[in-house]
């Protein structure tokens, strides 16, 4: 299942399985399908959709969108970007 979405931020478009038929794209990588997920969360709450709606549409647990909406509501849709990796590369 894929959501409409502006997939194209995330420098790849979004590809919902590797079986999908007669596409060169490669499939988001971990930490690219969690932030689609987090984007589409967004979109739901701006239409104002509940966290569990949220939740079954995404694919997460709804103690995952409570936290999302906290943040969401604090720092807005870029405190939810994914972050760079801390540490030694």
């Amino acid at each position: 299942m894929w959501w409409p979405c502006e997939w194209e931020a995330f420098g790849v478009a979004y590809q919902p399985s590797s079986s999908a038929a007669g596409s060169s794209l490669p499939p988001l990588s971990r930490p690219q399908l969690a932030e689609a997920r987090r984007v589409r969360a967004v979109e739901l709450f701006e239409e104002g959709a509940s966290n569990a709606e949220i939740a079954r549409a995404v694919g997460v647990c709804a103690e995952s969108v409570r936290r999302w909406r906290r943040v969401w509501e604090q720092d807005g849709a870029p405190g939810l970007r994914r972050r760079s990796a801390t540490g030694r590369p």
